[in-house]
């Protein structure tokens, strides 16, 4: 079964809600209600003249909600929503791209191959989101081993509920030892190394909490560990416009753990979480030495849709 986000989940409960009203009311009237048609899927791929940036454009025959997959940029979706939508291929290629239309009469996809001819020379540049990120070849993250690189606050960006501090550096050294890695690829490779431990709490049997070797995560929290992943950078979204940072694959995260896209887990099944883009500071220089800064931000809070942000703070290993 495909999966597909809450917003389709929607449309399509909505569609069958009217056909079910429709199918009541037949009893009586046969004629008072109609699901209409559905909507017949068709979009235009139109290349830029500098050869890697695509627009996709949505010319399905009657009013839809349409919805695109990118499978070469790691992106689907729940990723890129609209009538026209911007993706850039950095490497030339011919490439598939699906588009699912929902219509009140229901829903429906269509998959094409676009081809781009010419490389994005500037997609590596430190002043992009992808080339500060992952840089030329790869770039290597860590926790900023200091005050201040955990924290949780009603708000993006807000420490006002927890903060971690100095001593938490020390005291809990296997949340700051974690390494994350960036590559600049085709493929979109992102190394997770935990260093053979991690930080457990109650929620992964360990009451005192304290720092635990790898091997002893519970069977349901075991793709948590060390392992090979996705990511993708979606440009131009997040709470600041700055883009966004997707990480893919089972047990995927950068962090803790247990907070994901708007809610809590206790295992390890989440298939990718999304950080909003906070700030990217290059060669900044402190009592650390010379590094560049990364701030991420997500909501986790299930109760509310606007509170309940964790916030991450990442230093790059030169």
């Amino acid at each position: 079964m495909k999966k597909y986000n809450k917003h389709i989940f929607k449309a399509a409960f909505a569609v069958l809600a009217l056909a079910g009203l429709v199918m009541f009311s037949g009893c009586k009237n046969s004629t008072d209600l109609s699901l209409g048609e559905k909507p017949t899927p068709a979009f235009t791929a139109a290349v830029a003249t500098d050869g890697h940036s695509v627009t996709l454009i949505n010319n399905s025959d009657i009013p839809s909600i349409p919805y695109w997959s990118v499978p070469a940029l790691n992106l689907g979706f729940a990723d890129l929503q609209g009538d026209s939508v911007e993706v850039n291929f950095i490497f030339p290629g011919t490439y598939p791209v699906k588009m699912l239309v929902v219509g009140a009469g229901g829903i429906d996809s269509l998959t094409k191959s676009v081809t781009t001819t010419q490389p994005d020379g500037n997609a590596c540049s430190p002043t992009t989101a992808l080339g500060f990120i992952a840089s030329c070849t790869q770039k290597t993250w860590k926790p900023k081993p200091g005050a201040g690189a955990y924290k949780v606050g009603q708000f993006a960006g807000d420490g006002g509920w927890w903060t971690s501090g100095d001593g938490d550096v020390t005291g809990r050294p296997c949340l700051f030892n974690d390494t994350y890695t960036f590559k600049f690829n085709e493929a979109g490779d992102y190394i997770f190394d935990d260093q053979g431990d991690f930080w457990a709490e109650d929620y992964s049997g360990d009451p005192q909490w304290s720092c635990r070797a790898s091997s002893t995560y519970p069977a349901n929290q075991a793709n948590w560990a060390s392992g090979n992943f996705k990511y993708a950078i979606i440009t131009g979204a997040g709470v600041k416009g700055l883009g966004q940072l997707k990480v893919i694959g089972t047990g995927a995260h950068i962090g803790l753990q247990k907070p994901i896209n708007n809610n809590e887990v206790f295992n390890s099944s989440t298939t990718s979480i999304t950080y909003d883009i906070w700030s990217m500071t290059p060669n900044k220089t402190d009592a650390l030495g010379t590094y560049d800064e990364l701030v991420l931000t997500f909501h986790y809070g299930s109760w509310s849709p606007t509170e309940g942000w964790w916030t991450y703070t990442l230093v790059s290993m030169h």
